[in-house]
């Protein structure tokens, strides 16, 4: 998918944060900041997210400050979430900071059974700066990279862990905003598949504690905590178990997204690693000649994937798919990943047009999910079709597509 549509996706999708914040009551500003008093002269910061394990309503919202040695701090203020799980207030951040949730009431989507947050275990998110605005999301997968970051809770430990849960779960789980497990949320028009995505493995948790942790969270958390101490990826084991879970939760009566199928979503892959490939043309140009466009269509070995950004068409995510190289990283790049069937491999196919010519080179970046234990070679992926173009649009014969990582 192309970086203007992905621009035009996250305003879209931020005016309708902004406005369900403000006809649901959620937009509380210094008014509602319950503690935590200001500086003369401070400049606050408006900060806000969704609190979700699913969507935790009445939570109560504490923000703290967090010192250089990773030490929690002061108070900074504190506000309830609305009926969405949304909390929004100002307070004055200089730096690094934790949130936290507790209390409240959320509808367990494993069981359907209402439960709470008890206020001796709260869930939590760190993070190392907060904007003027910002988006913070508290969850169980902002807990677990808590949890992994460890302690000292500085900075480099926060972005460390908030990078490697992202990355597994396949969600930037801070500035991601959990949307409810319901056909209505995940029906709304401008919802990302990243926030569904982000709804369903937290559903998925929901179903792993209660089939393999006796329905204690924390159990569950630190066991993928101390999986997690000291690598970049889950083991097999637990890897293998929050696929199981996703797959129970999708088949279950409790399901009401209309998502049953994990190859719909970008978790299929979650808790794997991801590797990225650099495609670069060769061969000789003729004199005076440039490359204006490239198609090319790529073969992928089994279970690797490319993140989506939306399944209806397969269009994929303008993060994953990336002009590099001779071509400017700004291009346009219209890409679609097929997954496989029982006769053919999944395979990825990527246009890009360029205004001005360019040499030969490496032209694009592909990053690949890859499932949980699995590792593979840039000659385990194979080049089905390639074309490129001169300015006029005729084919420029004599060149190849080489793969290298």
């Amino acid at each position: 998918m192309g970086k203007g549509l992905n621009v035009c996706a996250v305003l879209v999708v931020g005016m309708a944060g902004l406005l369900a914040g403000c006809s649901a009551g959620g937009f509380q500003g210094p008014e509602n900041n319950t503690g935590g008093g200001t500086a003369p002269n401070a400049v606050l910061k408006r900060v806000g997210g969704t609190a979700s394990k699913g969507i935790i309503q009445n939570g109560n919202v504490e923000i703290y400050a967090l010192a250089s040695n990773g030490a929690v701090g002061a108070r900074l203020g504190g506000t309830v979430t609305n009926g969405f799980g949304q909390y929004t207030t100002s307070v004055n951040i200089t730096g690094a900071a934790l949130f936290t949730v507790s209390g409240g009431s959320y509808l367990d989507e494993a069981t359907g059974q209402p439960q709470t947050i008890p206020a001796t275990a709260p869930l939590r998110a760190a993070t190392t700066t907060v904007a003027g605005t910002m988006q913070v999301a508290i969850t169980p997968l902002t807990e677990l990279a808590v949890r992994a970051a460890g302690t000292p809770l500085i900075a480099t430990r926060i972005d460390s862990a908030n990078k490697l849960i992202s990355k597994l779960f396949k969600v930037d789980i801070l500035t991601t905003q959990p949307i409810a497990a319901t056909a209505s949320d995940f029906a709304e028009v401008g919802t990302g598949q990243e926030q569904k995505d982000y709804a369903l493995a937290l559903a998925a948790f929901s179903q792993m504690v209660r089939d393999y942790y006796g329905g204690n969270l924390d159990a569950c958390l630190a066991a993928y905590g101390a999986d997690l101490a000291g690598d970049s990826t889950l083991s097999p084991d637990l890897g293998q178990r929050f696929q199981s879970s996703l797959s129970a939760y999708l088949a279950s009566p409790q399901n009401q997204t209309g998502v049953t199928d994990a190859a719909a979503t970008n978790l299929a892959n979650a808790g794997g690693g991801t590797m990225t490939l650099h495609l670069a043309t060769a061969g000789t140009l003729a004199p005076g000649s440039s490359i204006y466009g490239i198609t090319v269509r790529l073969a992928f070995p089994p279970g690797a994937s490319v993140k989506v950004t939306d399944f209806a068409y397969r269009q994929t995510d303008a993060l994953a798919v990336v002009a590099s190289g001779v071509f400017p990283s700004d291009l346009y790049t219209m890409g679609v990943f097929q997954p496989a069937s029982q006769t053919a491999p999944a395979t990825l196919t990527v246009s890009i047009p360029q205004a001005t010519g360019s040499p030969t080179g490496e032209f694009l970046t592909v990053v690949c999910d890859l499932p949980v234990g699995v590792s593979y070679l840039p000659s385990d992926f194979g080049v089905l079709w390639f074309k490129a173009v001169d300015k006029y649009g005729a084919e420029i014969a004599g060149l190849r597509v080489e793969i290298g990582q």
